[in-house]
């Protein structure tokens, strides 16, 4: 594939959500930047402003916060097609609470914020579907959230496998007993059990 043929994953993406123009599409195309990152590579690290959003075309990422004790937290996985970035740092300029890093190869579309911005005011439709993203991931968060406090592990485990089929492929052991919030060995004895 080549720059317009990552592009068009992007526009296409927007498309089937808000029906954009062709002049639209390109507006679009031209305020994005091709991207590649190599594997255990860091977009953004903690304590550093993230001065980008990443739409991922292909390739996963993880996105975790590592504790005053060292320990790591998954906060997510960002698969094809998925937006990811500190929010809260993107719009404000303050430093990361989070750490972006790539689990393999991938290739991604970015944006900063002032160009985000003008992109905003020249294709105003955008604002929607961003609002919509929003509101989607803050209902992710606030089920994951009650997982957490509600459910048992093996009861969160198989609901990421249902939500990301291939997920064991594509990510560590030790990461997805961090996404739930276990440790590896717990994980590795929970499996055994649900096989039983």
């Amino acid at each position: 594939m080549n720059e317009a043929d990552y592009k068009k994953v992007l526009t296409d993406y927007i498309d089937k959500r808000l029906n954009i123009s062709e002049e639209e599409k390109e507006i679009i195309a031209s305020s994005y930047t091709l991207k590649s990152f190599q594997k255990k590579e860091h977009i953004f690290s903690q304590g550093k402003p993230c001065s980008i959003e990443t739409f991922v075309v292909k390739g996963t990422l993880r996105l975790y916060h590592v504790d005053n004790k060292g320990q790591e937290h998954v906060l997510l996985f960002a698969f094809p097609e998925w937006w990811v970035g500190d929010m809260a740092s993107f719009n404000t300029g303050e430093p990361s609470s989070l750490n972006l890093q790539v689990l393999e190869e991938t290739i991604a579309l970015v944006i900063d914020p002032t160009e985000k911005e003008v992109l905003l005011k020249k294709v105003p439709k955008l604002e929607r579907l961003f609002r919509l993203m929003i509101q989607k991931n803050l209902s992710v968060l606030q089920k994951r959230f009650l997982l957490t406090i509600s459910a048992n592990a093996s009861y969160r485990y198989l609901e990421l496998i249902e939500r990301s089929p291939g997920i064991e492929q594509l990510v560590p052991q030790h990461q997805i007993a961090s996404y739930l919030g276990i440790h590896p060995e717990s994980l590795s004895r929970m499996k055994k059990q649900l096989l039983k």
